[in-house]
């Protein structure tokens, strides 16, 4: 008799529910879970509250900048691109950084259809136009001594000038660099066209 008490006791012992089942019963687990949630819904509200408040200053940077001057401007700003000759606007710190641009775009527009061409330099004025302060293209009236914004179109043609110079050079550059990968002597055939030059007279 008191074997089968043993025996049934140890039945028990095994159908008895393990500390896990029973923190899954009593729900012990999914407060944790729930703390957790807790803890990431409020990184992420954080998360929006910052991104409202980059929003926000962008929107009143905008407001800000909304009667940004383009004429009677005695100071010019970093962001400005001045017109004119002399070392002063080739010193001036948007010039340096505008020049920069236009050479990082000029294969973009080496490699352009006729037709896109000055789509590249409009991408350029937009990007420059679009800076907190907004860039503007200034040129000075000697009268008054105050700079002007020249304007949208005159800056394009400006900028497709920029973007010309020196395009022969950076596309016979590219060709030579094809002609390298493809296996062939740039050398032989400049000496080609040379001869052929020669022989024309």
């Amino acid at each position: 008799m008191a074997e089968e008490n043993v025996e049934s006791n140890e039945k028990e012992e095994e159908n008895a529910p393990s500390a896990s089942d029973a923190e899954a019963k009593t729900g012990t687990e999914p407060e944790k879970d729930n703390e957790d949630d807790k803890n990431m819904n409020e990184e992420t509200m954080e998360g929006k509250d910052e991104d409202k408040g980059e929003e926000k200053e962008k929107t009143s940077n905008k407001k800000l900048y909304i009667n940004w001057p383009l004429k009677d401007i005695k100071d010019p700003h970093d962001n400005d691109v001045l017109y004119g000759r002399g070392g002063g606007t080739n010193h001036h710190p948007g010039n340096k950084r505008y020049r920069k641009m236009v050479e990082e775009r000029k294969l973009d527009y080496v490699n352009s259809k006729r037709l896109d061409k000055p789509l590249v330099a409009l991408e350029i004025i937009k990007y420059w136009r679009s800076q907190e302060p907004p860039g503007r293209f200034l040129k000075l009236d000697e009268k008054s001594g105050t700079w002007h914004d020249v304007g949208d179109k005159k800056a394009r043609e400006k900028t497709s000038q920029a973007l010309r110079e020196r395009a022969p050079e950076i596309r016979k550059k590219q060709e030579e660099e094809e002609m390298i990968k493809a296996g062939k002597d740039p050398n032989t055939i400049k000496i080609a066209e040379q001869k052929k030059k020669i022989d024309s007279f």
